[in-house]
């Protein structure tokens, strides 16, 4: 009895069901276990559930061609024709994950190192970001890329590699110069990028952000402008994308 009130006699509950308490655990028990096969299933639910990830972008154009020389590129982009609104140097180290399903994608641990005027490193940043597969190819070897998700990368290479269990990984490291400019009233992002590890050689990579078929073409066309205007060969342009170029080695 409590509070002047039986709330059990002779060994039986009077104010609950536990008949239908019993149902709706079960029930409960059934949605968490499929949450959780799901869950191990999805790279994005994983990464999901660690925390932190969010959608960066829905769709982005690149155009990336090879290149010997990175000083006429720098001399191009001192020409009044294009706004340059950041600067940065970055020395990159990506882990890319691959999966058994390659519908998952590649999921990508970089660790960047920012680096300064006197070639030392001021500050250090890392992320994951899961890539989906190409979604279209434009004339020219331009591509169009799926959305991507990223979170900020709070533990070690090791922790994410037991945490994920990929069935395959590959090692990138690049220097970066990177701009984000603007040419004939659109922003671009301009990577110029020395892969160093495999020794892939040097890239001029042309970037923008898009969010429709109609926007794709116009920046995709722009993107080829770019190539030539910095003096880069559109003979060398390629599809692919730095993780696919070292998987074909």
């Amino acid at each position: 009895m409590i509070n002047g009130r039986w709330v059990m006699r002779d060994r039986q509950l009077l104010t609950l069901d536990e008949t239908e308490l019993v149902r709706a655990a079960q029930e409960y028990a059934h949605q968490i276990d499929a949450f959780l096969i799901d869950r191990e299933q999805s790279v994005l639910s994983k990464l999901i559930a660690i925390g932190g990830a969010m959608e960066q972008e829905s769709f982005e154009i690149q155009a990336k061609t090879r290149i010997t020389d990175v000083q006429p590129v720098l001399e191009a982009l001192k020409q009044p024709e294009i706004e340059i609104l950041r600067k940065r140097h970055y020395r990159e180290y990506d882990t890319y994950f691959s999966f058994g399903d390659p519908d998952q994608g590649y999921l990508r641990f970089r660790e960047d190192h920012f680096i300064g005027e006197k070639n030392e490193i001021y500050n250090v940043r890392s992320r994951l970001t899961l890539i989906g597969a190409p979604e279209f190819n434009f004339p020219q070897a331009v591509l169009l890329s799926r959305s991507r998700y990223y979170a900020p990368a709070v533990h070690g290479l090791r922790f994410y590699r037991e945490y994920f269990r990929p069935a395959a990984e590959k090692e990138v490291e690049k220097d970066r110069l990177r701009f984000l400019v603007r040419y004939k009233d659109t922003e671009f992002y301009i990577n110029i990028d020395d892969i160093q590890k495999p020794a892939l050689g040097k890239f001029l990579e042309i970037k923008s952000r898009t969010w429709s078929r109609k926007d794709a073409n116009r920046k995709a066309k722009l993107a080829n402008e770019l190539i030539q205007f910095l003096g880069a060969s559109q003979a060398e342009t390629t599809y692919s994308d730095y993780i696919e170029m070292v998987k074909s080695m």
